[in-house]
């Protein structure tokens, strides 16, 4: 009896395993290289060129306000040189260049903090703001009556409570409440608004 004749096809996947594997080599090398290549283009050429890129234009912005800067100041120089000599040449308005308007720079109410009513100190809130009155002659008198407002202001903080601090609209009745005490304080309705920069409760 002779032997059977060994089963070649069993023999047939090996080869075709190992071309499947071939064949995904790129892809597995595609895969792991494109994230590397990526990270590598935007490290080392595209932020080297962006932070180049802004620096120039920082550079040359601050020289042109140095320029301005040192011809105004130069200006100014020329101008009180020839006052000292006895000339008429025209003052700058106080505080203006070339006549320009002096720029009102204000008090501002800043880092004003309490301890929030029945909080036995364990909560604060902490504000900043700017009064703006009616008019000029407004804001000179909230300016002048500042210390007060102030006080006033310190007042009508330590008495808020967290749950009134917790409403959503708790800015805007502090806001009514400071502006209806100012102007009770100025004896006349001169505070028109009441800006908050800074509300913050901790």
């Amino acid at each position: 009896m002779s032997d059977p004749a060994p089963d070649k096809s069993a023999e047939k996947p090996a080869p075709a395993a190992g071309k499947s594997a071939g064949g995904m080599l790129p892809t597995i090398i595609a895969v792991v290289l494109a994230p590397a290549l990526s990270w590598a283009v935007v490290n080392f050429m595209l932020i080297p060129k962006l932070t180049a890129d802004i620096k120039s234009q920082l550079t040359v912005a601050m020289a042109q306000a140095s320029k301005h800067d040192g011809s105004e100041a130069g200006a100014d120089h020329e101008a009180d040189a020839k006052a000292d000599e006895g000339g008429h040449a025209p003052k700058a308005e106080a505080g203006g260049h070339g006549g320009k308007e002096k720029v009102e720079v204000r008090p501002k109410f800043e880092n004003l903090t309490v301890n929030i009513s029945g909080t036995q100190g364990t909560r604060y809130l902490k504000v900043t703001f700017n009064v703006v009155g009616k008019n000029d002659a407004a804001n000179k008198k909230i300016d002048a009556k500042y210390a007060e407002l102030v006080d006033t202001t310190l007042t009508i903080l330590a008495s808020l409570t967290m749950p009134e601090l917790d409403e959503p609209s708790s800015k805007t009745v502090v806001r009514g409440r400071l502006v209806a005490a100012f102007n009770d304080l100025l004896k006349a309705p001169l505070v028109d608004q009441v800006f908050f920069s800074d509300f913050v409760v901790q």
